[in-house]
């Protein structure tokens, strides 16, 4: 739950998150931002939908923690000029500045302010962790990368309760030169407070990302696959057939294959698996 410094957020018992997730959907399909009787966004209606159906759980976050990830990847050497200067301007508001690969997998953090940055560790919103709508549900980084376009996701809008105390503004990064997303950006703070510039903040900065991604001439996520051993194209068949056996649950996948969330979410962005990708069984390295 958000820390000390983060408002409590009221619910009262009874209403729609406090019931038995007996069919998580339906529930899903019920709530309501900011109580009962508030609409419900379209885009949000249907994260929720997608994350119910993933096997989710609203009242336990469970975040995938990889700890490993490359803080000079090409994308985070574009990204680190153009979230410096964000930061600058930033750095005495409780606002984070966050930034993400296609994958959901977090690779920076900025804040300035302390409490938000330990409600953040407490929830695991950190480098090395995996945001994505798929590992934790409906989130400014997760929709983001999920409908391709920005996005912002208040309070009550995440899917899961320990996520409830914030809002985050989410924008998508794109490869300019084949219209791919490599990544997003987030700006979070807490869901008292106004959300301001935040949507025009995360579009630009988005933007700007990009355009040094261009000038930099950067080799992006899928440009270069290293060639795969006999043994990593097994493993990479294995996880797309598990995949494609649980097409609504990633986390359902890696029990069949025995592994862990966290790392079939690593698995999949070093094979650059998608979703419904069919590929064949125990074909030879290319």
């Amino acid at each position: 739950m958000p820390g000390s410094g983060s408002p409590v957020l009221a619910r009262e018992p009874g209403s729609p998150r406090d019931r038995a997730a007996s069919d998580r959907e339906s529930l899903a399909l019920e709530l309501g931002r900011g109580g009962a009787g508030s609409p419900v966004r379209p885009e949000i209606r249907a994260s929720w939908a997608r994350s119910a159906a993933g096997g989710l759980q609203i009242e336990h976050l469970e975040v995938p923690v990889d700890g490993e990830f490359d803080d000079e990847s090409p994308l985070m050497s574009a990204a680190r000029p153009v979230l410096s200067a964000l930061w600058s301007h930033l750095a005495d508001e409780p606002v984070s500045v966050m930034l993400c690969d296609e994958t959901g997998l977090v690779l920076s953090r900025e804040c300035g302010d302390p409490a938000v940055l330990r409600s953040l560790d407490e929830v695991a919103l950190a480098p090395g962790s995996t945001y994505s709508e798929a590992a934790v549900g409906t989130n400014g980084f997760g929709l983001a990368l999920a409908d391709d376009r920005l996005t912002l996701v208040a309070g009550d809008e995440h899917y899961s309760a320990q996520l409830m105390g914030y809002t985050c503004a989410g924008s998508p990064i794109h490869d300019l030169a084949t219209g791919a997303v490599i990544g997003a950006i987030s700006l979070t703070t807490w869901s008292s407070s106004g959300t301001g510039l935040l949507l025009a903040v995360a579009v630009q900065t988005s933007a700007n990302i990009e355009a040094h991604v261009v000038s930099q001439g950067r080799t992006l996520p899928g440009d270069r696959r290293p060639r795969l051993t006999r043994f990593e194209v097994i493993e990479r068949d294995a996880i797309a057939l598990a995949l494609e056996r649980n097409p609504d649950s990633v986390a359902d996948a890696a029990n069949d294959l025995g592994i862990s969330r966290a790392t079939i979410f690593r698995r999949i962005k070093r094979y650059g698996i998608r979703p419904h990708t069919v590929v064949a069984r125990h074909t030879e390295p290319t």
